[in-house]
C-alpha cells in the first residue's frame, strides 16, 4: 500500500536542459569545423591559382608579369576582386604573389584573416 503525502524524488525535467546545452555544443563545434574547411578550401584555391599564374608566365612563351594578375583574379572569381597580386621578374626567376581574405569569417578570432601564397618559378629562355 503507497504511503500518501510523501513525495519521491524523480529526475523529471533535468533531460531537456542538458539536451539543450549538448546540441548547442554540437553545433559550435559544428560551426567550427565548416568555417575551418571553408578556410582550407580557400587557401588551395590561392594556391592553385598562384602556382599556375606563375608557371604560365614563366613559359617560354609566356606573356611574363603583364597578365598575371588578370589570370590570379579570373581563377579566384568574385573572391579575387580583393586579392592583392604582385609579380617581379629579375630575369632569372619570376615571382608572384597573392594576399586574399579569408572566407572564413570565424576564424579571425584566432588571426587566421589572410591567405598569403608566394610562387617562385624559373623563367624559361631558349638558348
Amino acid at each position: 500500500m503507497p504511503r500518501t503525502g510523501v513525495r519521491t524524488v524523480t529526475e523529471q525535467g533535468s533531460s531537456p536542459i542538458g539536451a539543450v546545452f549538448g546540441v548547442g555544443i554540437f553545433l559550435a563545434f559544428l560551426l567550427l569545423a565548416t568555417q575551418t574547411l571553408l578556410h582550407l578550401y580557400a587557401t588551395s584555391i590561392v594556391s592553385s591559382a598562384t602556382f599556375d599564374a606563375a608557371r604560365r608566365a614563366a613559359a617560354e612563351d609566356g606573356l611574363g608579369c603583364d597578365e598575371v594578375p588578370a589570370q590570379v583574379r579570373a581563377r579566384l572569381g568574385s573572391h579575387g576582386a580583393a586579392a592583392r597580386v604582385t609579380c617581379t621578374d629579375d630575369g632569372e626567376q619570376l615571382h608572384v604573389a597573392v594576399t586574399a581574405d579569408s572566407p572564413a569569417s570565424l576564424l579571425r578570432v584566432v588571426d587566421a584573416r589572410g591567405i598569403s601564397r608566394t610562387a617562385t618559378v624559373r623563367v624559361e629562355r631558349v638558348r
